[in-house]
């Protein structure tokens, strides 16, 4: 009897495991594969080092291509700018003297719901604090757009001590970047620019949504049935 009900029970936690992330997809540029313009190709790691020269890179069916200019830089570049190990994080990052946007889109074209993505440095003054003059957008294929704030570049503390980074900026998305087909990141001043940890197609973990609690209610019902089956 009690081994019947754990099945159900795990089932049901199974079932609602494999609905509720069949489809999330998080790009944290930790293990995809950088394209750079020499025609080479790498890997970027949390640990690792950091690349100039990116054409595009590719994670988890998401690519990202830099536009104009000679490229964009992936891997550990904060950790490998200051030598410390609080700060190992593979980032994407962007001088915007060199480029003119970066384009998100899926490998196989289809739609994507943008949920959230972290913001790493969005600063004027290349390796200091922002001047809260930024100028920086994210723009849906559709023409919605979402003004970027400020953010002092790096995650901690930056190398020369004279000030100090305002760590990871999390971005959560309206729906307006729902169903979309692409994502640009644009700029007007910001020489240093940096992002991580995409998520794409599933919210972030949070309270269960109705659906969730209906599918935990079947599970739940099913289990009572079979109790009173066992007790005729």
């Amino acid at each position: 009897m009690k081994r019947i009900l754990l099945m159900c029970f795990s089932f049901s936690l199974l079932f609602l495991g494999i609905v509720s992330s069949a489809s999330a997809v998080v790009v944290d540029f930790n293990g995809g594969t950088a394209y750079l313009n020499d025609g080479t190709s790498v890997t970027p790691t949390n640990t690792g080092t950091y690349w100039y020269n990116v054409d595009y890179y590719v994670q988890n069916g998401i690519k990202i291509d830099f536009i104009g200019g000679a490229g964009g830089i992936i891997g550990n570049y904060y950790g490998g700018y200051t030598g410390k190990a609080s700060e190992n994080n593979s980032v994407i990052h962007a001088h915007w003297d060199d480029l003119s946007s970066i384009v998100y889109s899926k490998v196989d074209g289809t739609t994507m719901d943008l949920n959230y993505m972290d913001l790493t440095s969005n600063t004027t003054a290349g390796g200091y604090a922002a001047t809260g003059t930024e100028l920086s957008y994210v723009t849906t294929n559709n023409g919605d757009s979402m003004f970027l704030p400020s953010s002092d570049w790096g995650i901690n503390l930056l190398s020369d001590g004279i000030t100090a980074g305002d760590g990871i900026k999390r971005l959560w998305m309206s729906n307006a970047f729902d169903g979309i087909t692409s994502f640009t990141v644009t700029s007007q001043n910001a020489y240093c620019f940096g992002l991580d940890n995409f998520y794409i197609d599933q919210a972030a973990p949070a309270v269960p949504e109705p659906s969730t609690f209906l599918l935990l209610g079947v599970g739940l019902a099913g289990v009572g049935f079979l109790r009173r089956r066992m007790k005729k």
